[in-house]
């Protein structure tokens, strides 16, 4: 969060340049700091990602809880649609709806009107595993983590992240770029 007492930050400021100027060939020090940043981005995924082991006090990982949470807000789903959703390929989805689906969490359901259609629906007893984790949003090392750092080093960070995603969104080029 940017506060107006704070003065504009060089990116801050490269969010303003003209379009010409951000398309411009990176110099060393942009191509330095790309990579730091890429290998920062590299080690964080590396050691704060989600466990593939069950949550503690749960039978599920964090992704099968992303899964059932997702299915909850969204309704019926195909896998593919699942798929999509989390960003994992058909067979990840698949897999993962087997896993929930041995679990008693999920069950399979034929499309009324087009039996080829298979829909992936939420049991009594997946619904209870939402609620019973209901306050269990992120892992607790990556918490504890967060909590370490002073308050204006995490507004820091969520700044930083946040223009980089902005820049990233700015400089993609428009459809009609692509096409020539």
């Amino acid at each position: 969060m940017t506060s107006d007492r704070r003065p504009a930050r060089a990116a801050d400021r490269s969010r303003q340049a003209p379009v010409a100027a951000r398309s411009a060939p990176p110099d060393a020090a942009t191509l330095n700091d790309a990579g730091r940043i890429a290998r920062l981005y590299g080690e964080m995924w590396s050691r704060f990602r989600p466990p593939r082991q069950p949550m503690a006090g749960a039978a599920i990982t964090p992704r099968m809880l992303a899964c059932l949470r997702h299915l909850s807000g969204s309704g019926p789903l195909t896998v593919g649609e699942q798929a999509r959703h989390l960003d994992v390929s058909r067979a990840a989805a698949s897999e993962l709806v087997d896993r929930l689906e041995v679990k008693g969490l999920v069950e399979r359901m034929r499309d009324q009107r087009d039996q080829r259609r298979v829909f992936v629906w939420l049991t009594p007893a997946g619904r209870e595993q939402i609620e019973a984790l209901a306050g269990r949003r992120l892992d607790e090392p990556f918490v504890r983590a967060v909590a370490a750092l002073a308050p204006e080093t995490r507004a820091s960070i969520i700044d930083g992240l946040a223009a980089l995603l902005r820049a990233a969104d700015e400089t993609q080029p428009s459809a009609t770029e692509e096409a020539s």
